[in-house]
């Protein structure tokens, strides 16, 4: 989990008793430190907000400049052409139709 190598600092955080209580059962079921628990689930969780700012920023180009009508017409074009190669198409509602049906 945690890279010995990197360089650490010690800090000290309040934490709801709950919390400190699942920390603790994680720790005892992975067999590793409180700090390797926590820096772990941090590292996740820091991941998860900018995957989060990521989308977000995507939603706000996509927004202030959405895809045209033309760009619309080709996307589908081409999925037609990749469901058809593989059996498969869209019916007139729009829906994934099998070839078989």
């Amino acid at each position: 989990m945690l890279d010995s190598m990197s360089t650490t600092e010690k800090v000290t955080v309040s934490l709801p008793a709950e919390l400190l209580a699942r920390i603790e059962h994680r720790r005892h079921e992975r067999e590793c430190s409180r700090s390797e628990v926590v820096s772990d689930l941090l590292w996740r969780g820091w991941r998860q907000v900018e995957t989060e700012e990521r989308e977000e920023l995507y939603r706000a180009a996509y927004q202030a400049q959405p895809e045209t009508e033309e760009e619309r017409a080709w996307a589908e074009g081409a999925a037609d052409d990749l469901l058809s190669q593989e059996g498969t198409g869209w019916d007139d509602t729009g829906q994934v139709a099998s070839a078989a049906s």
